[in-house]
């Protein structure tokens, strides 16, 4: 069996350089390791620079969240240089600014699963939508991988809010909901299963692990991701240098760790099931605005 999925973005370097991660790992006060991601954007004198990421959002990340693998090899394929401009034109009518903060969210849980967990998106929902002012139903992220020999789905929960406990309370009942209606997404991935490399006999192999009536655990099959974006305002004003950020960081995410993992818990979910990627923002609605505003989208 194929133990490994190739990533669908091309250029993962260039992405941490301006999406990073403060590196090492996170152990619950009671000792129980848990799986986090503390990502940041560059934080200088006070300010979090958004501007290169949005530009990195235009240049590859944006279509590749939007579009099936499939559909981007067949348009670039023509080769010629507009077919990338024209993906991304196709791209922004899918998105509406009555949509734009969620799918945001879901955006940056795309990269970072992509490039940080090499977990690549195996269904594409947002290019299924025929109103780009309706959301996305369901999981905000359908990604795959190969974990110790096994498939995993990864069920991706993503908020962008102002504090970051209530999304965090928010979240775990998402993730809750979304792997007890797995049903709906596994009809999904039956349909329009796509990811980089697939082959017929890895998506035979793929769908018969994916059959909601096999006698698979799925509670090995399905794991739930979340990320989580939020607003801090004096975190980053206060942060004169990246270091001095960072150092706080760690600090304030001790405490919203032990939080996140206490509300999957009290949803009857084990800390096992999911794990936490997290991002602090100067302000959230900012942020939004600028994407918004970015890439352009009018309606």
């Amino acid at each position: 069996m194929v133990a490994y999925i190739q990533s669908q973005l091309t250029n993962p370097d260039e992405i941490k350089e301006i999406l990073k991660e403060v590196e090492g790992a996170y152990t619950l006060s009671d000792g129980r390791e848990v799986r986090t991601l503390m990502a940041y954007l560059p934080v200088k004198d006070g300010v979090c620079c958004y501007l290169e990421f949005f530009e990195k959002i235009r240049a590859e990340i944006l279509h590749n969240f939007v579009f099936s693998c499939s559909e981007i090899e067949k348009k670039l394929g023509v080769g010629h240089g507009a077919s990338v401009e024209k993906l991304f034109d196709k791209a922004i009518r899918k998105l509406s600014k009555h949509t734009a903060k969620g799918e945001l969210g879901e955006l940056i849980l795309f990269t970072l699963l992509d490039v940080y967990f090499k977990a690549p998106k195996i269904l594409s929902k947002v290019s299924m939508k025929t109103n780009p002012k309706m959301p996305v139903f369901g999981a905000d992220g359908v990604h795959g991988q190969f974990h110790d020999g096994k498939f995993r789905v990864y069920f991706g929960e993503s908020k962008l809010h102002a504090k970051f406990k209530p999304a965090a309370t928010d979240a775990a009942k998402s993730i809750k909901s979304a792997k007890e209606k797995y049903e709906d997404e596994f009809d999904l991935l039956d349909s329009f299963m796509d990811f980089p490399g697939i082959n017929d006999e890895v998506e035979s192999v793929l769908l018969e692990l994916l059959n909601p009536f096999s006698e698979e655990d799925l509670s090995e099959t399905i794991y739930s991701p979340c990320f989580i974006g939020f607003s801090d305002l004096e975190l980053i004003s206060s942060s004169s240098t990246e270091e001095e950020f960072v150092e706080k960081y760690e600090k304030i995410a001790c405490e919203y760790i032990e939080h996140f993992f206490d509300k999957v818990e009290n949803q009857d979910m084990s800390i096992d099931e999911t794990a936490l990627l997290m991002l602090p923002f100067s302000c959230v609605d900012d942020l939004v605005d600028g994407f918004i505003a970015s890439v352009g989208i009018e309606r």
